[in-house]
């Protein structure tokens, strides 16, 4: 009979095996998928989700990855839950796995890259469910080129400059493929972290993009971006950027469009939080280089 428990950081050689089970399994390196077994940030109490166990063999797996973020001067604790799997023949075992999570209290609980069956499923749970739908932003010759301000990729010298909050993210998000830049400009800041990630753009063909993982300030986003771009572009050796339409906030770059495979969900559950206040620091993306 299998049992479900604590996933610890000693379970990585037994977990592995099955997330290369994933579709994207074997492109995420070995190394990447031990991140989730690393406490990061000081939040995990030695627990990096759960294992659904038969024996000695380990049939199935949640991470759950914690962090504390500041929500209108509220300190609270999140949970992103990722990387849920069990094997064919276990699969009655899923839900004792679920119901760990759900017996999680004092939380506030994200599911940033749900499959369209489990997105279904959390939105019975009463889940809330928000877009997700990505934007590629490319470079371009535009008059917007010109526009003046200062852009900073060196992580020092963004943390010489930056609000305490940027230092924090800089400083927990260090991992190699983790990527940093502060436009300074008469509007305003603007902090963005993005990874440098291969992603598939026809057939086998795969290409490195900046994805962004958070935008400090959409509307100098958008009014500097072509200048962003170009400069991401050289620094990081990338075609262009990805970026989620809610980071922009309504904001709009012409010389952008709608990311290929159709709109994209995520969900979460909390009554304190919106979508507005959930981004991709501190969760699987920044972890396994997504």
């Amino acid at each position: 009979m299998a049992i479900v428990r604590d996933a610890r950081a000693e379970d990585f050689p037994k977990v592995y095996p099955l997330l290369l089970d994933f579709p994207n399994g074997p492109r995420v390196s070995r190394e990447e998928w031990h991140q989730l077994f690393v406490d990061h940030w000081g939040f995990q109490d030695g627990k990096f989700g759960y294992v659904l166990q038969h024996g000695d063999e380990v049939v199935g797996f949640i991470s759950t990855i914690y962090s504390e973020r500041f929500v209108r001067g509220e300190k609270l604790r999140f949970c992103c839950i990722s990387n849920w799997i069990v094997k064919e023949e276990h699969r009655s075992g899923s839900l004792a796995l679920l119901s760990k999570i759900l017996a999680l209290k004092g939380v506030e609980v994200t599911n940033l890259t749900p499959t369209p069956q489990l997105l279904e499923m959390f939105e019975k749970l009463k889940y809330t469910l928000f877009d997700c739908t990505e934007r590629i932003v490319f470079a371009c010759p535009t008059p917007a080129l010109l526009r003046s301000c200062t852009i900073l990729t060196d992580p020092e010298a963004i943390s010489a400059v930056a609000t305490e909050e940027v230092r924090r993210f800089v400083r927990d998000h260090r991992l190699p493929h983790n990527r940093h830049v502060l436009v300074r400009s008469a509007e305003g800041d603007c902090y963005v972290m993005f990874n440098r990630s291969y992603k598939v753009v026809r057939g086998s063909t795969r290409l490195p993009f900046a994805r962004v993982h958070h935008v400090s300030n959409s509307r100098v986003f958008a009014r500097h971006a072509a200048r962003l771009v170009s400069t991401v572009m050289a620094t990081s050796q990338v075609v262009a950027m990805i970026v989620e339409e809610r980071m922009l906030r309504g904001e709009t770059i012409w010389h952008s469009i709608e990311r290929p495979n159709g709109k994209r969900r995520a969900s979460f559950r909390s009554n304190k939080i919106t979508a507005d206040d959930v981004d991709n620091l501190y969760a699987e993306h920044v972890l396994l280089n997504y």
